[in-house]
């Protein structure tokens, strides 16, 4: 099998990421109007439960599983790559079904002590199904990636996300239709008796919730058995090479714990981000209310009663806010996927120029597509959020300001995710562990200082979030100059894209302006949407005139065809 490059294993990932995020965009957005601010927070919720199990149990997973496999066969040891996969497959089959169970038996307790709806226990047991199909995927994710094809990653990424589309909208659909005719006939639903519509949505919104979950755990099954179809063929391949077998099971065993521990670590210590707001939203914004009874007051006028709005503004800002703030870094987070194998082999066998290139591309790229979603997000949060959750007039007041503060945390985070996976390819796991750490202890300190004080309510989250990004920002591409010799000439690619950033941002405002006053019935999203279309094809063509990317890098991406995978 021929092996990808990292721009081209890039440019696949990127082009799944689009694909998968804009997927995922029209899914959220009429689940946020099906569920609104109470469903979203239980939805969020049982996400915030289960993403740091999760990860303990599953996110390691990919990067030693790949890096072992880039490893072998750098080194010819074809064979072997066999026997790493096996293990992992050991490994990673009975600890997930383990904590699925555990999930399930406590989702009770999660639900009333911090979610604070008890009813959202039925959402964090349907989500607490996705940790088996998706924890055997990712062993077969990472295998692949370090066999140095991302298609199959990318292949099954975009089979899930077509799955979750489809059944985490029909199902809660469904749902709510039945709490509807259960309404108009007993005027009650799920045991409890409605005085009017808007009751009606409160009682439904968890049990919703929790279809929407089930449907994400639906299509994580879809999409296991989707990536073990399509790479079965790869075995074979491997099974054929000459080579003995040098590793035993529990040598193979071992090399993984080694590898995978500390990048769960890390990716553990990354989410306590959203628990820490899951944990520290509600209560703090309790505390400022009890300062300020007005704080929240604007939610009145939406029908939001004064006992929810804490809960109601949990949910917009996880649902709308952080929405928005994670899709341009999850297209960056796929730059480390793909320089993983690389740099890997790369550290191996000692080539330092190698090594020196591939960081420099990934922060270039990076940056690149981070910097003007972060001037955007600034610029322009209220424009944003009616282009996208229109619907949703409510959760768009709370989620406007604080999306306005965490447009530098885009930046921060978009730069950051790849340099954390690099590290992992250069034998700094513990490192990225630290950091991220400090990171989330900077995040909990600010959401605990800022977040009571009424001036700042749940802006204060988003503060903290950007400034925590900031950190690990810092101290990652700190760590990893100093780590791999790289050039401090490495860094000098990050501002490059700011003239361009800078242009786009002016034309977009520009055109916009100009469209409100010229074609007054065109409507405030419909100028929004051109306006960002224009800025996009500014910035692109600005970034080509200026020579920011290097040509040859556009040629590797666009000349070569990908590797064919089966």
């Amino acid at each position: 099998m021929e092996r990808q490059s990292f721009l081209r294993g890039s440019a696949v990932l990127l082009i799944m990421v689009f694909i998968t995020k804009s997927l995922g965009l029209i899914y959220k957005i009429p689940l946020t109007a099906m569920l609104g601010g109470s469903g979203m927070s239980c939805y969020s919720g049982a996400f915030a439960v289960f993403t740091p199990v999760f990860a303990l149990a599953a996110a390691g997973v990919p990067t030693a599983v790949s890096r072992v496999t880039a490893e072998q066969l750098a080194l010819g040891r074809y064979r072997n790559v066999l026997r790493y996969r096996y293990a992992a497959m050991l490994m990673f089959s009975v600890l997930p079904v383990c904590l699925c169970v555990m999930l399930t038996l406590i989702s009770g307790i999660f639900a009333e002590n911090f979610i604070h709806i008890p009813e959202a226990r039925y959402a964090v047991t349907a989500v607490a199904l996705t940790m088996i199909p998706a924890t055997i995927m990712n062993v077969r994710r990472g295998w692949t990636e370090g066999m140095g094809s991302m298609t199959p990653t990318a292949k099954s990424e975009i089979c899930e996300t077509v799955v979750k589309l489809m059944l985490g909208l029909l199902l809660p659909f469904a749902v709510i239709r039945y709490s509807q005719r259960s309404y108009e006939l007993y005027h009650g639903c799920f045991g409890r008796y409605c005085t009017d519509a808007d009751e009606l949505k409160r009682i439904t919104a968890p049990f919703a919730a929790a279809a929407s979950a089930l449907g994400v755990a639906i299509a994580s099954a879809a999409a296991c058995l989707y990536i073990f179809r399509k790479t079965a063929k790869l075995s074979h391949e491997l099974e054929s090479a000459p080579a003995a077998c040098t590793v035993s099971l529990s040598a193979a065993v071992k090399r993984l714990l080694k590898y995978s521990v500390p990048a769960s670590l890390t990716a553990v210590v990354a989410t306590l981000s959203s628990t820490v707001d899951l944990l520290t939203i509600a209560p703090s914004l309790g505390r400022a209310m009890q300062k300020d009874p007005q704080m929240l007051s604007y939610l009145g006028s939406f029908g939001i009663p004064f006992s929810e709005r804490t809960g109601f503004a949990y949910g917009s800002y996880t649902g709308l806010a952080l929405t928005v703030f994670g899709i341009m870094p999850t297209f960056t987070a796929m730059l480390g996927k793909s320089v993983l194998p690389s740099l890997t082999a790369a550290c191996a066998g000692g080539d330092s120029a190698e090594v020196r290139h591939s960081i420099r591309s990934v922060l270039l790229l990076s940056s690149a597509i981070v910097m003007p979603s972060a001037a955007v997000m600034t610029a322009m949060p209220s424009q944003l959020l009616q282009v996208l959750f229109a619907g949703s007039p409510a959760e768009c007041a709370v989620a406007e300001r604080p999306l306005s503060f965490l447009g530098a945390g885009v930046f921060f985070m978009g730069v950051s995710l790849p340099c954390l996976t690099a590290l992992q390819a250069c034998d700094r796991q513990l490192s990225a562990v630290a950091i991220t750490l400090a990171g989330a202890g900077v995040k909990l300190l600010l959401n605990m200082i800022l977040i009571p004080m009424p001036q700042y309510g749940v802006s204060g989250a988003a503060i903290a979030t950007s400034v925590s990004q900031g950190v690990i920002f810092a101290a990652s591409l700190a760590v990893l100059i100093r780590g791999t010799g790289a050039k401090n000439d490495c860094l000098s690619v990050l501002p490059l894209p700011l003239l361009p950033t800078a242009l786009c941002t002016l034309t977009i405002i520009t055109v916009k302006t100009g469209l409100q006053e010229c074609f007054k019935g065109l409507g405030e999203r419909m100028t929004t949407v051109f306006s960002l279309a224009f800025g996009s094809i500014i910035y692109a063509a600005f970034i080509v005139i200026l020579c920011i990317m290097p040509k040859n890098e556009f040629f590797d991406i666009l000349s070569k065809k990908n590797a064919k995978n089966s």
